[in-house]
């Protein structure tokens, strides 16, 4: 019974609550509909722009950027570094000021290059510099502000520079070249001009060794092709007279050719003779037939190899090939090692 008595007592009050809180959520409803939107947004307009002109009434603190341009280069010279575009100085004023020089695009303060001393250094380039400090008076004519601070960003500007050259630079092809099984390369791709002018500063142009060439991508290759590449120019301050060249590859059919070499000594013991068994060894090698034409007797040359006297106790000497053409592809010894006897 007591139980009966607690659950009535805990749903009546669940009941008032509820009865409660759907009366307070139709006060709210009513007193919505009766503000008037327009009028609140107008309000707040208002309150906002009071709020902001008495905000701007007070002193900030502010860095304002300037923009720099450079003049009157050095004749024969040219700027080997970035110097910034701008510097900052940091200014006080109220905040209505502030914001008009914020709003104002300001004009640039004009650096000319020809009145700044320049020190040499070693690598025979030149250098100076200018404390930002020194245009004060430059943005002092601009701006009409409280305040104009002494701290500067960067405090200075600096300057490299250095001369001009001209030079005539190889050029080399950079390649990926995939051929059909039995077709190989035939000479040195020709690239046409084999040389470019390139102009710029001298401590680069003269450290040069060459200009590369956009990748020659082929694959499938079994005849002689032909492609226009540009030149690779990585460097903003070299400038090229030529911004493309011609480059052919010869391709050829390869076979296997085998001939007979002579078997030399080369050896650091003094007044040492060997007579090697065999004589001869004949080498196996894949080239092109026009390569193979041009072969002579001194194309190859195969050592046996003695560098001190624990070879007396070997009964072979190793073979070496230490000379053979650069076009010559894959390449046997028809034996590695050989006999000897030594000669009194």
């Amino acid at each position: 019974m007591q139980k009966g008595n607690l659950f009535s007592i805990k749903f009546f009050y669940f009941c008032t609550m509820q009865n409660k809180i759907f009366h307070i959520l139709q006060l709210v409803k009513r007193l919505v509909a009766k503000i008037d939107i327009k009028l609140y947004a107008i309000c707040l307009v208002l309150s906002s722009l009071i709020w902001l002109v008495i905000s701007l009434g007070d002193n900030y603190d502010k860095k304002i950027d300037f923009p720099v341009e450079y003049a009157n280069f050095p004749p024969g010279m040219m700027l080997v570094n970035s110097p910034p575009k701008s510097f900052s100085v940091e200014v006080s004023s109220k905040g209505y000021s502030l914001a008009s020089v914020t709003l104002n695009q300001m004009d640039p303060v004009k650096i000319d290059l020809s009145k700044i001393k320049y020190r040499r250094t070693k690598f025979k380039r030149y250098v100076a510099a200018i404390a930002t400090k020194n245009f004060k008076y430059n943005i002092v004519s601009q701006l009409e502000l409280d305040k104009i601070g002494d701290q500067f960003y960067p405090d200075s500007l600096y300057f490299i520079f250095d001369s001009i050259v001209n030079r005539e630079v190889p050029i080399k092809l950079v390649s990926d070249l995939q051929f059909e099984e039995g077709y190989t390369q035939y000479k040195t791709p020709s690239i046409f001009p084999p040389k470019v002018l390139v102009t710029g500063p001298a401590l680069t142009v003269r450290g040069l060794k060459y200009i590369e060439t956009d990748t020659l991508s082929l694959s499938g290759l079994n005849s002689s092709a032909s492609k226009v590449l540009a030149l690779n120019n990585q460097d903003p301050l070299l400038k090229l007279a030529i911004q493309k060249v011609k480059v052919k590859v010869s391709v050829e059919k390869y076979s296997e050719f085998s001939v007979q070499v002579p078997v030399k000594l080369q050896s650091n013991i003094p007044n040492l003779k060997v007579k090697t068994f065999p004589a001869k060894v004949t080498i196996t090698f894949n080239m092109t037939f026009p390569d193979y034409k041009e072969l002579t007797d001194s194309s190859f040359k195969v050592v046996a190899v003695v560098d001190s006297l624990r070879f007396l106790q070997q009964d072979k000497l190793m073979l070496e090939v230490v000379r053979k053409p650069n076009t010559i592809g894959r390449i046997n010894l028809s034996s590695e090692s050989v006999e000897y006897v030594i000669i009194k």
